[in-house]
C-alpha cells in the first residue's frame, strides 16, 4: 500500500478522539494516495473498512457493533483481535477485497495497541 503509516496513525487517532470531520479529511487524503496503486479490490476493501470504522464509532449505539463494544484498556483482548485480523489479512485464499478489509482492521488495532502501551508507560512514569 502507498499510504504512509503516519497518515494512517493520524486517521485512527482522530477517530478514537471522535473528531470525525478531520478524520474524513484524512480519509480523503488516504483515498487519493491509494488511487494509482493498481490494487483496486484491495483498496476498495481497505477504504470500506475505514469508512465502516468511522460510521461504527460515530453511531456507537448498537450492542452488536464491534467497535462500540471494544474495551480499549483490555490489552489481551485487543491483541487477540489483532492476531485474528492479521491472520485473515494474510490468508492467501481470501479475495483481494477481504485482504484489504482485514488489513485496515489490523492497522487500526496496531495503532490502538501502540497508543495504549504508550499511555500505560506514561502513567507508570508519572507515578
Amino acid at each position: 500500500m502507498d499510504v504512509p503509516l503516519v497518515l494512517m496513525t493520524r486517521f485512527f487517532q482522530l477517530v478514537s478522539e471522535r473528531k470525525f470531520a478531520e478524520a474524513e479529511r484524512v480519509l480523503e487524503r488516504i483515498h487519493a494516495r491509494m488511487k494509482n496503486s493498481g490494487k483496486e479490490e484491495f483498496n476498495k476493501g481497505y477504504l470500506d473498512a475505514l469508512n465502516g470504522i468511522i460510521l461504527s464509532v460515530r453511531s456507537s449505539g448498537g450492542s452488536y457493533e464491534f467497535f462500540s463494544n471494544l474495551d480499549l484498556t483490555d490489552v489481551p483482548s485487543l491483541k487477540k483481535h489483532y492476531e485474528d485480523f492479521k491472520k485473515n489479512a494474510r490468508n492467501r485464499f481470501q479475495a483481494d477485497y477481504d485482504i484489504g478489509y482485514f488489513s485496515a482492521l489490523t492497522d487500526f488495532l496496531r495503532v490502538i495497541l501502540k497508543t495504549v502501551s504508550r499511555t500505560k508507560g506514561e502513567d507508570q512514569a508519572n507515578r
